[in-house]
Parts: structure tokens; C-alpha cells; sequence
């Protein structure tokens, strides 16, 4: 199987082992975005999901020399649509897990994105000091593991990096533009794989049109918004197994 591209989203990275190791054999590449973790530092004051579609692309073709299989989260998701159709040639699939499409899905980002850098530290300083509580809010349980993977979500980027990200997808999904570029990766040909949590799901804005045209739509039952996080084995299964049907459908 080509490799899986895993493009996180507000805060941290999909990097955790317990996320990757979950692919098996697959190879999984996981970057940090502009700002995030190993490019936190020296990032500009601010950038657009162009910009990360960019950087990803930068940072890809330096690690391998085939299609992906681009599976974005969140506003990773975003991210992953103009990844596609600025970079065909490096795109086999596209997964959008909850993927921002509208501002209606950017709903923290849109709260944060105006605000004072100063009033969103210490929002972020109150979900450090109460991480089991910021991840119950997504339906988490404060395992161990969890808490440990989301503090260093926490702590994998400033709050001027979440600021900036939140103006950069307020500023994309608030255009019918980025709709528009949807529908065109769509009529392209490339396999487009929609991935839910159950208890999140109906909070997602996905067209009518789109749901129509995906290649798979799928809902992966118990889980919420961080369903790689509280069921990593049952995300990897659902991309690997949407990838399956996608391979099958063009070789039957």
C-alpha cells in the first residue's frame, strides 16, 4: 500500500506512536505544520492553509517519490483538500477525518481568530492546567495514555501558532471558494474518503453533493472528534479498510 500522509489539526500532531503503530506495516508520515513542533520556531506572524499546503508538500518530497494517501483531521482536513489539488502528482487518496469544509466546523477557531493573543494564552493555559477536563469535553477518558498525548498536544505549538491557524482556516472555509476547489478534487477523479465519529458526526458539515460522491463514508461508532486518540486500532482499521475498497473498486 502507498504510504499515509497523516496531516494534523489545531493543536499537536498525529505523530503518537499509539496512532501510528496502529497502520501496521503501512508507512505513516506525520509532519508538523508551519508553527507547529520542529517549525515552531522562526514561523511567520502569519500564513494561509495554501501556505501549509505547501509546506507539506515541501517537507513529502523530500521523504518519498510516490502518490500519498493524504488522511488530514479537523483543520488538517482543509489543509488536505488544497494539499490535493495544489500537489496532484503526490496525492493518491484523499480521507477527510471531520475535515474543516465551512465555517460551521471552524467553530474554536472562529471564536479564538479576532481575540487578543493574550486572552487565547490563557484560555490554553486553563486546558493545560485541566487537561483530563479539555479531552472530556471530546468524550475521552483520562487514561494514562490519553493525557500524556494530549499534553504534548498542548505543548507542541505556541498560542500565537493557534491564533494564526485559526485566522488561516477562518479566512479559507469562510470563502465559497474552498468549496468550490472541493468539487472540483472531487469531479477529478481522486477518491475522496469522508471518516466520522458517531458521537460527533451530525456537527460536521459535509454537502449533500459530497457525501453523494465520496468513495466511502464512513462512521466509526463510539468515538467523537478525537476518535484516533480514543480508538486508534478502530481508526487506522477504517482508513486502511475505506483504502481497500477504494483498491478493489479500481481493480475488481
Amino acid at each position: 500500500m502507498a504510504p499515509i500522509l497523516l496531516i494534523h489539526g489545531l493543536f499537536g500532531s498525529l505523530r503518537s506512536p499509539a496512532i501510528v503503530s496502529a497502520f501496521g506495516d503501512v508507512r505513516v508520515l506525520a509532519p508538523d505544520l508551519i508553527g507547529y513542533g520542529a517549525f515552531r520556531d522562526g514561523a511567520p506572524e502569519a500564513w494561509t492553509l495554501q501556505d501549509q499546503a505547501d509546506h507539506v508538500a515541501c517537507w513529502l518530497s523530500a521523504r518519498v517519490n510516490e502518490p500519498v494517501n493524504v488522511v488530514g483531521h479537523s483543520v488538517g482536513g482543509a489543509v488536505s483538500v488544497l494539499f490535493a489539488r495544489r500537489h496532484p502528482e503526490l496525492t493518491r487518496s484523499l480521507t477527510s477525518v471531520e475535515g474543516n469544509m465551512t465555517l460551521g466546523d471552524a467553530f474554536w477557531s472562529r471564536k479564538i481568530a479576532d481575540r487578543p493573543l493574550a486572552e487565547v494564552e490563557v484560555e490554553i493555559a486553563g486546558f493545560r492546567a485541566d487537561v483530563a477536563g479539555w479531552i472530556a469535553r471530546s468524550g475521552l477518558l483520562p487514561t494514562p495514555l490519553n493525557l500524556a498525548t494530549a499534553s504534548g498536544w498542548l505543548d507542541n505549538q505556541p498560542a500565537s501558532t493557534i491564533r494564526a491557524q485559526a485566522r488561516a482556516v477562518v479566512a479559507a472555509t469562510g470563502e465559497g471558494a474552498f468549496l468550490d476547489e472541493l468539487r472540483v478534487l472531487a469531479e477529478s477523479g481522486v477518491p475522496i474518503h469522508l471518516l466520522a465519529g458517531a458521537h460527533s458526526r451530525a456537527g460536521w458539515s459535509v454537502p449533500d453533493w459530497l457525501a453523494q460522491k465520496a468513495t466511502t463514508h464512513t462512521v466509526i461508532p463510539g468515538t467523537g472528534h478525537l476518535m484516533m486518540l480514543e480508538q486508534p486500532t478502530l481508526f487506522a482499521s477504517a482508513v486502511l479498510a475505506n483504502l481497500a475498497i477504494e483498491r478493489d473498486a479500481l481493480h475488481p
